[in-house]
């Protein structure tokens, strides 16, 4: 076993000890999911709750995002600046592996029970959590994309939960197909920094389905959206269709910050294409097997129904 491995092993174990720390404390304190929620979600394909997540996570999120953004890691992207536009999109994933505050909210603040009870499912693993920071006067938009189509999974039990940190407007606040996770669509990949800043690690995508965007924007679907405040959630299914307009706001930032959640059914898939393979470059392997379930060390459960 190399170093890496046994780093990556020992952290696991510090990290299943704090999940058996705090699951009792995280029934205690989680937002009461409602019978209307579940059916926003399956019906809608996303559900917005507010006042998930008390103000004093969202207060240590900020600090965290604020470090991370002057000291990134290794799977950060900066989309604006790679397109070449104004302002700064930054994006960032595995914050929790680097950050106190991020392994607080993910295993003590009720967030994992509400993703488990939105979803109905018995139990729940952190996929990775998304830190997507828009600087005020940004302009690179956020295109329209499936979470799904990214991923080496299968299975239907699968669900972001995006936390406001900052009052967001719904006109730059993240926008949603309704109903499109009936689609079941794996579209070709699109590229967040621009297709003239393609760094190639999609392209071995089998993905063909097309997103209809001209239909989307011309107004033939129903879009969902909401004004947001700090500690609003919003639970978004992995299949559902989303897109975002730049922040044009001169004078406040759009700070998310999502968590992926896989339930019961999700099993691991390797497909080319997705996320994995730049995982791995990075030192992040999982160790899975094709047809195995999303429970590992890099994926840890952080619920699990008593």
């Amino acid at each position: 076993m190399s170093a890496l491995q046994r780093g990556v092993v020992g952290f696991g174990k510090r990290i299943r000890a704090i999940g058996k720390a705090f699951s009792s404390s995280v029934g205690r304190r989680s937002y009461i999911v409602t019978a209307g929620d579940q059916k926003a979600f399956r019906e809608d394909g996303v559900v917005c709750i507010r006042s998930a997540i008390p103000l004093a996570f969202v207060e240590s999120l900020r600090i965290a995002a604020e470090r991370n953004m002057k000291n990134p890691g290794p799977l950060c992207d900066e989309h604006a600046a790679a397109a070449g536009t104004a302002g700064r999109f930054h994006d960032d994933q595995f914050l929790w592996r680097r950050h106190d505050e991020c392994r607080e909210y993910l295993f003590n603040s009720g967030v994992a029970k509400i993703a488990a009870d939105v979803m109905r499912s018995s139990s729940v693993n952190i996929l990775y959590d998304h830190l997507l920071v828009k600087e005020p006067g940004t302009v690179a938009p956020t295109p329209w994309h499936n979470d799904y189509s990214y991923w080496h999974i299968t299975g239907e039990d699968i669900c972001s939960v995006w936390l406001a940190l900052d009052y967001v407007k719904k006109e730059t606040m993240v926008m949603y197909v309704k109903g499109s996770h009936r689609w079941k669509m794996l579209h070709k990949i699109t590229n967040f920094s621009g297709d003239g800043s393609d760094d190639g690690r999609y392209e071995s995508s089998p993905n063909k389905d097309q997103i209809p965007i001209k239909e989307i924007e011309s107004g033939e679907y129903e879009l969902l959206g909401w004004d947001m405040e700090p500690g609003d959630v919003v639970v978004h299914h992995g299949w559902t269709l989303h897109g975002a307009s730049g922040n044009a706001d001169l004078s406040t930032q759009r700070r998310g910050y999502a968590t992926r959640w896989v339930g019961d059914d999700i099993r691991f898939d390797p497909r080319p294409g997705t996320m994995h393979f730049n995982w791995v470059k990075s030192g992040l392997d999982c160790g899975l097997q094709r047809g195995e379930k999303m429970e590992c060390d890099l994926f840890p459960t952080v619920y699990h129904q008593s």
